[in-house]
């Protein structure tokens, strides 16, 4: 299927885009930070979500204790998020409006040697892969970097 042909979410004559659905984000969404700066803040989180037996994002409780615990680390994640957030992502909540269609400012970056080295480079010289699409079928160099935008989507298909 041609992306060009098509497009990344219509019908065509002889098949379909890539998607019948998208958001911007998503499932997915922070995913960019996680991978560059917040790193070690999602590392940190990790680790007291195993210390407390608790799963702040995505969980449900039926436990007045578990849901008592998650909210208070849901509020001290978002602390530490925003402490250590760059200033242009500060106040972008942690835990994320997976259907929010435009996503949230960290879904879409301009393209870093960082970022490219973190989700990039193992795949460097293919024109695609399972979780890439160039909607100009160029394949992925380090020439890319400071050139191109990654935006995450997540999207059905």
């Amino acid at each position: 299927m041609c992306l060009a042909e098509e497009g990344f979410c219509s019908v065509g004559r002889w098949g379909s885009g890539m998607a019948d659905w998208f958001v911007i984000g998503g499932r997915w969404s922070g995913e960019l930070s996680r991978a560059t700066w917040a790193r070690r803040v999602t590392a940190e989180m990790d680790a007291l979500e195993k210390e407390h037996g608790v799963q702040v994002w995505g969980a449900f409780y039926g436990s007045t204790e578990k849901e008592r615990i998650q909210q208070e680390l849901a509020a001290r994640f978002q602390r530490m998020w925003d402490q250590h957030a760059p200033e242009e992502y500060k106040g972008i909540p942690f835990q994320r409006d997976t259907y929010r269609e435009d996503g949230y400012a960290d879904d879409a970056m301009l393209l870093t040697q960082e970022l490219y080295d973190a989700l990039l480079k193992e795949y460097e010289g293919t024109e695609d892969f399972e979780y890439h699409a160039d909607l100009e079928y160029e394949p992925i160099t380090p020439d890319m970097v400071g050139k191109k935008w990654l935006v995450v989507v997540d999207y059905h298909s």
